[in-house]
């Protein structure tokens, strides 16, 4: 019985507590405000054929998008899943400055769990914005990423009446690439002769039509030859006001890994 008078007693005070205000939650969160020049602001995407599922680290330190806007712990990265995590407009942070990047298979793999399979010095600088595509083909027998593209994300000159687009190459072994707006490859081209590994400046996608997010035609032509990259045309419905990123990944001539093409918003 004084047990339960006990807690009685301390639930009327707490109670008590909260009606007079007396409780206050003492748990500091910062707001980061975009560009604060304290932190860096860095997203990965995993864009390596046959990587297995990896998280990636900085300084030992798990990378996550925990404290990024979208405010979602990353549960891991692979390639057919490269885009789930938190392309869109999120971001994680980290202090400007050189660190080691690293990814390592995840602890509840069947192989190799806990591995490292990816290491790399990065310097993320204040206040910028910076996407990171693991590159390359993966190593099955080193059990090695071998390679990765550091592409700064610099915000265009937004306009509500415009769509702004870029191009990065990932495709492993494909040609160097043009955007041509429509479904006819003499239509006008938006970026061209995009190589492997590369990223092209952001470009104004001529007139876009009229509405918040007109349908547009799109091809993704050989620069070289002028053959088509992907067959068809790619039909994207983006949001004036807004600058894109499409990136193309897969392997040339591996069935395994089409070529493919993925659009994310990179800024609004």
């Amino acid at each position: 019985m004084k047990k339960i008078l006990y807690l009685v007693a301390v639930a009327t005070v707490l109670l008590s507590a909260c009606k007079k205000q007396a409780l206050v939650e003492n748990t500091v969160y910062e707001k980061v405000a975009p560009g604060d020049p304290k932190y860096a602001y860095v997203k990965i995407l995993n864009v390596t054929p046959s990587s297995p599922t990896v998280n990636f680290f900085i300084d030992g330190t798990k990378f996550s998008a925990g404290l990024s806007s979208l405010g979602v712990e990353n549960a891991g990265y692979n390639y057919a899943t490269a885009t789930s995590l938190f392309p869109d407009l999120g971001y994680a942070i980290t202090s400007p400055g050189s660190h080691k990047l690293t990814a390592k298979i995840i602890a509840s793999a069947t192989a190799d769990a806990g591995l490292e399979v990816f290491n790399s010095q990065i310097t993320p600088q204040a206040g910028k914005y910076y996407t990171i595509f693991t590159t390359g083909q993966y190593n099955t027998t080193a059990k090695q990423i071998p390679s990765s593209l550091v592409v700064e994300d610099i915000k265009p000159a937004l306009d509500t009446s415009k769509v702004f687009l870029r191009v990065i190459n990932v495709y492993n072994g494909g040609p160097n690439i043009d955007l041509i707006k429509g479904d006819l490859p003499t239509g006008p081209k938006i970026v061209s002769n995009v190589a492997y590994g590369t990223s092209s400046a952001w470009a104004e996608v001529p007139s876009p039509g009229s509405g918040v997010a007109p349908s547009v035609k799109y091809l993704l032509y050989n620069t070289t030859s002028g053959g088509a990259v992907i067959a068809g045309t790619l039909t994207l419905s983006l949001s004036k006001g807004r600058a894109y990123t499409l990136y193309l990944k897969g392997v040339a001539g591996n069935s395994a890994f089409l070529p493919t093409v993925t659009a994310y918003t990179t800024f609004y």
